[in-house]
């Protein structure tokens, strides 16, 4: 095992968005029941969610210092991620948040997508978490069927290692109450939920997309994915998930922020002047995101000049809300060192670094000792 601690000097850095990979999807086999493993044995299994013959990447979507010598994707080399990014940058706890699962979106068979993500639990747990303390695991639940959702968390509930619970975005939105089983599963283990792009947003008529309709390429896609995300923050609050769940946390993963400050006077602007419009919120919409909604840096906006950046920062609230993400290995990875003290204003490093990180996950994100 590497070393533990963060080096002397240094805040303890939590990243919010790293993505392990099984070599192959054969990896997962031996979790699965015999049924299962026949089933996909002679089926195959579908694991990329975006449909790459509409929205194909200009180039690689991983870093290519990232891909084992010997073979398999991006990321599959836990001893490769910790020698590539962990080590390098003392990060003290790495937030796994497993892509394979992300394909099941797309399938017909609920049983079938519950059986595959269980089993990828189980195998990140063992080949990942169990290697280093410093791997964090969001066991994945399938939206299909929020009953075994709710029980694949309650089965691991108080496992080393596992901090969170990554929900796959589906048709409905975020506050439909057809999510309650998750969500109440979710506080009773102490996990917050954690959401990121799955891919098949905007590629099929099941999963969400932005306004406007079908985006051209990938990369207008990818501008305005943002909508998506800002979106199923104003239903979760609007449709009250936070007054029947009023511990639930939920973390938004590569999204973006920049739009938040806007949102929220909106939010606040519609409750203040129409409260019997929105019947189930009892405060300020702005009041809901900050006690229960943390967004990652991951991308930052691409701002030019030093006052842009600093416009990025200086709304009210937004230090409370911010967790740093690197997004690693993909292509776009944001450097840990240069981010956080080029681009984070000083007087926050240390909530986006860590703190913040403390008050979504609790004592859990860190399994290593650490000095401050």
């Amino acid at each position: 095992m590497t070393t533990a601690l963060n080096p002397p000097g240094r805040d303890p850095i939590v990243d919010c968005d790293v993505h392990p990979m099984a070599r192959t999807t054969e990896d997962f086999y031996p979790y699965l029941t015999a049924h299962w493993r026949r089933h996909f044995e002679e089926r195959g299994v579908r694991t990329y969610a975006r449909a790459r013959d509409r929205y194909n990447h200009p180039a690689d979507t991983q870093r290519l210092d990232a891909y084992p010598a010997d073979g398999g994707p991006a990321g599959s080399d836990p001893e490769l991620v910790i020698e590539r990014h962990l080590d390098p940058y003392g990060i003290t706890t790495a937030l796994l948040l497993p892509q394979q699962p992300y394909g099941t979106t797309a399938w017909g068979d609920i049983d079938a997508a519950n059986a595959f993500v269980n089993a990828t639990n189980d195998y990140f747990v063992e080949t990942w978490v169990d290697r280093d303390p410093r791997f964090g695991l969001a066991i994945t639940v399938s939206p299909h069927d929020p009953a075994q959702a709710a029980a694949e968390i309650r089965r691991h509930a108080g496992t080393p290692g596992v901090v969170a619970v990554q929900l796959l975005v589906m048709e409905r939105m975020l506050g439909d109450s057809w999510y309650n089983p998750i969500y109440e599963a979710a506080v009773e283990a102490g996990l917050p939920i954690a959401v990121h792009q799955s891919g098949s947003e905007g590629c099929y008529t099941f999963s969400q997309g932005p306004a406007g309709g079908v985006p051209r390429s990938y990369g207008e896609r990818h501008s305005v994915l943002t909508q998506v995300g800002a979106a199923n923050v104003a239903d979760l609050i609007v449709n009250g998930t936070f007054e029947a769940f009023p511990s639930l946390k939920v973390v938004f993963v590569e999204w973006g922020f920049s739009w938040l400050p806007s949102l929220m006077n909106r939010l606040d602007l519609f409750w203040e002047r129409d409260p019997g419009a929105a019947l189930r919120i009892k405060k300020k919409p702005s009041e809901y995101i900050r006690e229960h909604i943390t967004f990652t840096t991951q991308p930052l906006d691409e701002v030019e000049t030093q006052a842009e950046l600093d416009a990025l920062f200086s709304p009210a609230g937004v230090s409370d809300v911010l967790l740093f993400s690197s997004d690693y290995p993909h292509y776009d990875t944001d450097d840990p060192f240069f981010v956080l003290h080029n681009k984070i204003p000083e007087g926050l490093r240390r909530a986006v670094c860590y703190e913040n990180a403390l008050g979504v996950f609790g004592d859990k994100i860190f399994r290593t000792p650490f000095t401050l």
